[in-house]
């Protein structure tokens, strides 16, 4: 039986990791491997499968196997070609795949055996075809967007989710907005495909079986189709409903989810607690000139707080670096984030994707520079802005991280935030309430809870003391139902301010005088 090892490289360390939840939640890793366990599932059962993810375990490079695939974005590449040549170097097949691969095909194939470009639910199978006739490719490239009914359910039985924070069930793929800085598009196209109703379904009753119940729906819009996403959440809220203990849901949505009231009450009734939304900025000409008209036509604060006065906090997507942008940038969006009480601000500094059109258009103005791939750093951009220097964005990025992610500047966000929310809906079903539940009480929500506590009581500073017991305090005043939340977001802080104080985070790469000569011309001077 020939075998086969999937890996997924460990990732550099940034603050999208949240790395700092861990030693609190008592896990390894937030997210569990959905790609390997989707290509897992798509190996015919004569292929024994084992899947390893770097987050969790070491790699063995002397592992029995006959094909490794490796996949990863375009910041785990250097890893990727690093874990490809020690396993060429033991006469291993190795097969490169995921986001980045799809992006850089021609450039991937100078690392891989086999190069595996776009969605894997056919190509995957056509190379283990052409593989067991001895007459395989070195590239397959899935030219067409696949079908959902062919993904199969992933096989989570060989990943040890025990190990992880989140469980995830993928529903659709697709975006129906065309936003110039994403390559979500590029990768799945803006018609969005949906897997079945009883398919999801399936898969989430799968999770619940093995008494996982905190899922992360996994769609880059899960609302791309809502009359869809409608139907499907009254199935979510019948599931809970029958459940013993009910499912904690998260998921990623546009802004204008605000403007449907029942597709936000059905979110609540669901027990959705979290959103995730690309908000990107306050400036609304920079929204517009990205593409993204369907925020700027929006009251955003009005909308945030529609979302958050149900009890459902938002993690905000937030972006500096525009070309409207200059260097009042920065302390807009510290202001906008205090009075909108967006608590969780995961703020990045705009990058270039290859693949987007944000790429395309900075390549033919001759304002990107090869050195640097997109995510390949930390607090590091790959273009020349238009009204700052490439060393002032970054340096003025990293400034204002510092700033959002301080206790003074989450404490003013939280009270705005709790500002926000409206009892009364709050307890209509809504998340909180159910916390507070004894029906639903878990044991390890307990323990989290403790070890909350004791670490902002006895391991850190007088500042983040003074924090506990402020918020604490907020909270209480509001509604005693508020304080899961206040320990939740307390959580999320951790993670984040671990992340500025405890990492070096000041720009390795900053030069005001960054030589012209080094900038591309055009896409076809990247190779």
């Amino acid at each position: 039986m020939k075998k086969i090892l999937l890996i997924r490289p460990k990732s550099p360390e940034t603050f999208w990791q949240l790395t700092g939840l861990l030693e609190i939640i008592k896990r390894k890793a937030v997210i569990p491997p959905l790609s390997l366990a989707t290509v897992a599932a798509l190996t015919p059962s004569h292929y024994e499968v084992k899947i390893l993810d770097e987050e969790i375990d070491k790699i063995d490079f002397d592992t029995e196997c006959d094909i490794v695939g490796i996949t990863g974005y375009t910041l785990h590449s250097k890893r990727m070609f690093e874990i490809s040549k020690e396993f060429k170097k033991r006469g291993v097949l190795t097969v490169g795949g995921g986001p980045y691969c799809s992006a850089h095909p021609d450039e991937a194939k100078l690392y891989f055996d086999v190069v595996i470009a776009g969605e894997a639910e056919f190509i995957w199978s056509k190379f283990l075809m052409d593989y067991e006739k001895g007459d395989f490719l070195d590239c397959y490239i899935e030219k067409d967007r696949v079908d959902l009914s062919f993904s199969p359910i992933p096989r989570w039985d060989l990943v040890p989710l025990e190990k992880y924070s989140g469980n995830m069930v993928q529903t659709s793929r697709g975006c129906p907005y065309d936003c110039e800085f994403c390559d979500v598009v590029a990768l799945f196209g803006r018609k969005m495909r949906h897997k079945s109703l009883e398919q999801i379904l399936k898969e989430i009753k799968f999770l619940v079986s093995i008494n996982r119940f905190e899922i992360f729906l996994a769609d880059d819009n899960f609302i791309g189709n809502k009359k869809f996403v409608k139907e499907l959440l009254k199935e979510l809220i019948a599931l809970n409903n029958s459940l013993k203990k009910p499912i904690r849901y998260i998921t990623q949505v546009t802004l204008n989810v605000a403007e449907d009231e029942e597709l936000l009450d059905l979110f609540k009734e669901a027990n959705f607690y979290c959103l995730f939304i690309g908000i990107e900025t306050p400036k609304k000409d920079s929204l517009i000139a990205t593409n993204k008209g369907h925020n700027a036509k929006l009251d955003m604060k009005e909308s945030i707080r529609r979302i958050q006065s149900r009890g459902i906090f938002i993690i905000s997507g937030m972006i500096v670096g525009f070309d409207n942008d200059d260097e009042d940038i920065f302390a807009l969006q510290r202001d906008f984030l205090i009075d909108s009480g967006l608590t969780i601000p995961m703020l990045g500094m705009l990058i270039a994707p290859r693949g987007t059109k944000l790429w395309d258009r900075l390549s033919k103005e001759g304002r990107l520079y090869p050195e640097f791939e997109a995510g390949d750093m930390f607090a590091v951009t790959n273009f020349e802005p238009s009204f700052m220097s490439k060393g002032d964005l970054e340096k003025n990025y990293v400034k204002l991280l510092k700033e959002i992610f301080s206790p003074q500047h989450f404490a003013k966000s939280f009270k705005s935030l709790i500002d926000q929310v409206n009892l009364n809906e709050v307890k209509k079903n809504s998340p909180l309430s159910r916390q507070l539940d004894i029906r639903y009480f878990r044991f390890y929500y307990l323990g989290v809870s403790f070890r909350i506590f004791k670490h902002y009581l006895f391991s850190s500073n007088k500042e983040k003391r003074k924090l506990l017991f402020s918020l604490l305090k907020i909270a209480f005043k509001k509604g005693i139902i508020c304080i899961p939340w206040a320990i939740e977001l307390l959580l999320y802080f951790k993670a984040e301010n671990d992340f500025v104080t405890q990492h070096n985070i000041d720009t390795p790469y900053s030069n005001d005088k960054s030589p012209k000569k080094e900038l591309v011309v055009n896409s076809l001077n990247i190779k």
